[in-house]
């Protein structure tokens, strides 16, 4: 029997619903395609690959442009210039990135393969134009590109100096502009002043243009920098410094300070301890040791008399016992022996640039501290015009012996042989500054230092024998009877004399000079001398 096809059968037997049709298309049933090539679809079937092979090749990606700017931003005629990169190009692999460097100078060519722009070929009004192509060897990134116009001159340069040049410790400190800069096109100029003081930031005074004296102390070393800018160009740089500083040339008008030390002991005479950098004076029964800080201990009992002091070139301590007419040797240890009697009448003390020692009182006696050989250099007798010689000390180059007296209001001066023996007798180096001179020391410029008790001052003389000055205010108390130079050792300063007070309770009188012993810089036939 023939059958009717099967939606007419549907159609005449069931009514059926002929929304359920099947209208897919027929199954790939083709093997599956294994190719990776990059060649696509090669199988025969018409389905979709659904395996994790893929059909496409991967896309390479390429370094971004990198970020530029030029140095300086407008460039100067004749001042070479430069681009520099802020951030670099990045590769989305990672991979390296080279960059090619092309420049154009008004758009030709500039045969330049780098960031630079030497300073001949910067002439004014070109224009060049650099680009920067990054690249990760497999392809040409982004490029950057920048232009400039060369025609922005700099400004001229600042000249300036601190005044004053010589500064003292006081000085108020100025910016004096020599020269002001001036831009070619009119532009602005900004300033900028940093200040150091010795070394140190000093940040109170930034961008001023000076400085108050009250903050400039003696020895310090100010330095100011000012830059200046248009704008465009790298700022301009000026240093200037000077160093508060007295001079031979330029002296303080008085002493940088004056104060009473009261709990250091000293009656006519000091002198300082290597050994423990002691303060080594009398307090009228016994030796005493003093540090700078105050603290006091016994160092040499039962002392009956002690005018002046002075130390020998190993260390040791000499000073003069007027009650018994001697030159007296005290060690490091305290332990004490004669160098020396039958001086009679001894006050001064003084250790000469050949070591030996120089006691004075009216007669001026050279004393060997080895074998206690006395030679008489000087002796005028009581009659002498002079008066009485006090003290003694040598000039720097010990050509001459400075004398201070009692009686005559002046201080006298010997000449001297390469032994020094006298060879005149005692002439004048200054007259007027009163008439009981109590010691007598030196500074490195050769200016003289005598306290008085006439007038309880103490007196500076120049080193020509022209000008006195008072150091000290006059004091009925505070009166300085001797004077020696601090040694640097313990905080008794170089540049600082130190006075025995024996009419203020034994204290030290601390005077401030701004200058060191003459000990330091003398010499002896040509040769420095080694105290």
């Amino acid at each position: 029997m023939v059958r009717p096809p099967w939606f007419l059968l549907c159609a005449a037997v069931i009514g059926c619903d002929t929304s359920s049709e099947d209208t897919s298309p027929p199954v790939d049933t083709s093997p599956a395609d294994t190719s990776t090539a990059d060649t696509g679809d090669t199988d025969s079937d018409t389905g979709v690959d659904t395996g994790d092979t893929g059909d496409t090749a991967p896309v390479n990606g390429l370094p971004t442009a990198p970020v530029l700017h030029f140095i300086p931003a407008v460039p100067a005629p004749g001042v070479a210039f430069a681009a520099v990169m802020d951030t670099p190009s990045v590769d989305p692999e990672g991979d390296a990135v080279t960059y090619t460097w092309a420049w154009t100078e008004n758009g030709v060519d500039a045969g330049l393969t780098d960031g630079n722009v030497p300073a001949e070929r910067s002439v004014l009004g070109a224009v060049w134009q650099l680009t920067v192509t990054p690249s990760d060897g497999k392809g040409a990134g982004e490029a950057a590109q920048l232009t400039t116009t060369v025609g922005n001159e700099p400004p001229s340069e600042l000249v300036m100096h601190l005044s004053p040049e010589d500064a003292v410790e006081g000085d108020d400190l100025e910016i004096v502009v020599d020269t002001v800069p001036v831009d070619p096109e009119g532009d602005p100029i900004v300033y900028t002043v940093n200040w150091t003081s010795n070394g140190e930031d000093e940040y109170w005074f930034k961008d001023e243009w000076d400085v108050d004296g009250k903050y400039v102390e003696n020895h310090d070393t100010w330095s100011v920098t000012v830059t200046w800018s248009d704008g465009y160009h790298t700022p301009g740089s000026i240093t200037s410094t000077v160093t508060a500083e007295y001079t031979c040339s330029r002296l303080p008008d008085e002493a940088l300070s004056v104060s009473n030390l009261t709990n250091a002991r000293a009656y006519h005479g000091i002198a300082f301890s290597d050994s423990d950098a002691t303060l080594v004076g009398w307090d009228g029964s016994a030796m005493m040791k003093s540090t700078y800080a105050g603290s006091r201990s016994l160092f040499v009992p039962g002392v009956s008399n002690a005018e002046q002091f002075d130390r020998l070139p190993n260390g040791d301590i000499v000073y003069a016992d007027n009650w018994n007419g001697a030159l007296v040797r005290v060690e490091p240890d305290g332990s004490t022996s004669n160098i020396a009697t039958g001086l009679g009448s001894v006050y001064g003390v003084t250790v000469g640039p050949d070591g030996m020692v120089y006691v004075t009182y009216n007669s001026i006696t050279r004393v060997d501290p080895d074998t206690g050989e006395k030679t008489t250099i000087y002796d005028p007798g009581f009659s002498s015009s002079i008066g009485t010689a006090h003290a003694v000390n040598f000039n720097l180059d010990s050509t001459k012996m400075y004398i201070a007296t009692i009686g005559a209001g002046t201080v006298y001066q010997m000449d001297l042989d390469a032994d020094l023996n006298p060879t005149s007798d005692p002439y004048a180096f200054y007259t007027g500054i009163g008439g009981w001179m109590d010691g007598l020391e030196l500074d490195e410029c050769g200016n003289l230092y005598v306290p008085n008790y006439s007038d309880s001052t103490l007196w500076r003389i120049t080193a020509d024998g022209t000008t006195a000055d008072m150091m000290m205010t006059p004091s009925s108390t505070d009166y300085g009877h001797g004077v020696m130079w601090g040694t640097g050792a313990g905080d008794w300063a170089e540049d600082t004399l130190y006075l025995p007070q024996p009419y203020n309770g034994y204290t030290v009188r601390e005077v401030r000079i701004g200058f060191k012993s003459g000990d330091t810089v003398r010499t002896w036939n040509g040769v420095p001398v080694v105290y």
